[in-house]
């Protein structure tokens, strides 16, 4: 699918700090971007645990009609994709590299055609891979997009915890809930 150029509502894009407003492209129903978003950050390892609590939340997301906003790129992040999916939610995928065309993985086709998802970056064409420091970026978007945080592990002296650190004490509007 090609990516098209896009522009954030104005309450998103005054979130973002209008910094990336021309850069925006992506592949899906951008109404999404209308809503209450549920930010997802979670370290790359985290345990068994929080997995299991984490997945039992999805069918209560899901029925409260939850658009749930992530890089889905942790192994606990990409189990909520698939779970989401699989229930029918709304998700918003926003990616860490560029996007001129996105090849849909199998479970997300049907999520694109019915408007359940969209694929977003702020990222140009040109960066075709996911870098520390574009995966950071992307997580700062995360947290500046969503209206409500979710952050059910996070590892101690990760990037992701400065990052949430660094977010507190700016103050962003958006809840926290760690853990």
């Amino acid at each position: 699918m090609k990516a098209s150029p896009l522009l954030l509502p104005a309450s998103l894009h005054q979130r973002a700090d209008g910094k990336t407003q021309g850069q925006w492209s992506g592949v899906g129903n951008p109404a999404l971007l209308d809503e209450p978003l549920l930010g997802l950050l979670v370290s790359r390892q985290c345990p068994g645990s929080v997995l299991l609590k984490t997945l039992d939340r999805v069918p209560k997301w899901v029925k409260e009609n939850r658009i749930i906003l992530s890089g889905f790129h942790s192994p606990l992040e990409q189990q909520v994709l698939r779970s989401v999916l699989r229930r029918k939610g709304r998700v918003i995928k926003l990616l860490a590299r560029g996007l001129t065309e996105y090849r849909a993985l199998s479970d997300e086709r049907e999520a694109l055609k019915e408007g359940r998802l969209l694929v977003l970056t702020a990222c140009s064409p040109e960066v075709r891979r996911t870098t520390r420091a574009t995966a950071l970026e992307r997580n700062r978007l995360v947290l500046a997009l969503a209206s409500e945080v979710l952050a059910p592990h996070i590892a101690e002296g990760s990037p992701l915890a400065m990052l949430l650190a660094e977010r507190d004490t700016k103050k962003n509007p958006a809840k926290s809930n760690v853990g």
